[in-house]
């Protein structure tokens, strides 16, 4: 009722602005660009206002509501915010084409207006769902663990991640007979430094749910702060449910979450709203959507502490440790033989003796490290193939211990880490 109230006030706001005597379909619309925007929307607020200028104007008027925006209202805490306002948008600016004798002329807005009282919620659109799910292709639990076990690395989370999943497996199969389930929630909570596969990871966790049959589609929505918090109040609430619903049937995963809770209590932060707003979601919504959480293991306990909500809906943590040399020495390889250039062994040991000398750890000393130290390679022989005049097929294709770049520990210069590139 929270997101419907601050649509709601907003349009008795823009109604009284116009001086109207009836809260239309296109005030809402008003106050739906005005709360969520309009960016996506085939039409723009310039153009909403000039509808609203058309309507006649009543001097001290009693407000009174139409039927088509009292459904619209009630659609708004059930369904996504956005699609009632192209839903609206369409109405208005894409009306049904006339017939018989009311075909000769344009159309009235005023005469648009009434026919939204006649609006039923099954209008609005809904997200496109396979013709037939018969035939959509599933992937099966071993082959999608396979491709987890397969990943560099992570022996730990991928450990966590087998313990857990085999509950939720097991959990299914107690269902078919009868049994009930040990509830462990499909929440979650990834902790370690940047660059340790998180994102991988949460992927295939959507993936698993899938295969075990306990979400329908599996797929994985990202966000982080940004995506979530508004700058006025009640908009937070808005753009985090929005997302929320667009996560249905499969995983919200919320990067460095532990910034949601950075201005807890303050009064010009929003984040304790986006954070109500996902709690009540993960409750009334718990079998419809899994949401995972990551950041670093302190940072993340804190987050989780913030909230009484977040704390009893978050009861499985996952934890990605950070690669080895050998590790990174290995994600290294992977990333050149993706790329098609050679790294013989004598340039692995280089790379090794290297990362030996130069100690990366923490954020700096995972796949970021790796992906950003084979750029550097790269330029080197590029670079190094240039100078020679004649360039030969192996002088761009193939390593040399040349490109290994040269540890210097009077130097502060971390440029090989800095440079932002997406996880591994």
């Amino acid at each position: 009722m929270k997101i419907r109230k601050s649509i709601e006030e907003t349009a008795i706001e823009v109604c009284k602005r116009h001086s109207h005597a009836q809260i239309t379909e296109l005030h809402v619309l008003r106050a739906l660009h005005s709360k969520i925007g309009s960016q996506g929307s085939e039409v723009s607020t310039k153009e909403v206002d000039k509808e609203l200028d058309k309507i006649p104007v009543t001097r001290n008027a009693i407000l009174s509501m139409s039927p088509g925006a009292e459904k619209f209202l009630n659609l708004i805490d059930v369904e996504d915010p956005f699609e009632i306002r192209d839903a609206i948008t369409d109405s208005y600016f894409k009306p049904a084409p006339p017939t018989g004798n009311d075909s000769e002329g344009p159309s009235n807005p005023s005469k648009n207006l009434d026919e939204f009282a006649s609006f039923e919620p099954d209008q609005v659109k809904q997200n496109p769902k396979p013709k037939n799910p018969s035939k959509v292709k599933t992937e099966s639990l071993e082959t999608v663990m396979a491709e987890l076990n397969s990943l560099i690395g992570l022996g730990k989370a991928k450990k966590q991640v087998d313990a857990f999943i085999a509950v939720h497996a097991m959990n299914v199969m107690r269902k078919k007979q009868n049994l009930p389930p040990v509830n462990i929630g499909l929440h979650l909570v990834f902790t370690g430094s940047p660059g340790t596969g998180k994102t991988t990871v949460a992927r295939l966790i959507g993936r698993l749910y899938k295969a075990i049959g306990l979400l329908e589609k599996g797929d994985l929505v990202e966000v982080d702060r940004s995506d979530l918090i508004a700058g006025y109040v009640g908009q937070t609430a808005l753009r985090t449910q929005a997302k929320i619903i667009e996560a249905e049937g499969g995983v919200l995963f919320i990067d460095e979450a532990y910034s949601l809770a950075a201005d807890s209590g303050s009064e010009h932060g929003f984040g304790d709203e986006a954070i109500s707003t996902l709690v009540k979601s993960m409750e009334d919504k718990r079998d419809k959507f899994a949401v995972i959480v990551a950041g670093y293991s302190e940072d993340m306990d804190t987050f989780i502490k913030s909230n009484k909500g977040l704390k009893s809906r978050f009861q499985t943590f996952i934890e990605f440790e950070d690669y080895s040399f050998d590790e990174l020495v290995q994600i290294f390889r992977l990333i050149a033989t993706q790329s098609q250039v050679d790294c013989p062994d004598q340039v692995q040991e280089a790379i090794h003796q290297y990362l030996e000398l130069r100690k990366p750890i923490g954020e700096d000393g995972n796949g970021r490290f790796a992906r950003n130290l084979f750029e550097q390679m790269f330029q080197n022989m590029t670079t190094r193939a240039m100078k020679s005049g004649s360039i030969s097929r192996d002088e761009f294709n193939k390593f040399s211990v040349d490109d290994v770049p040269v540890f210097d520990p009077s130097s502060t210069d971390n440029s090989t880490n800095k440079r932002p590139f997406g996880f591994i």
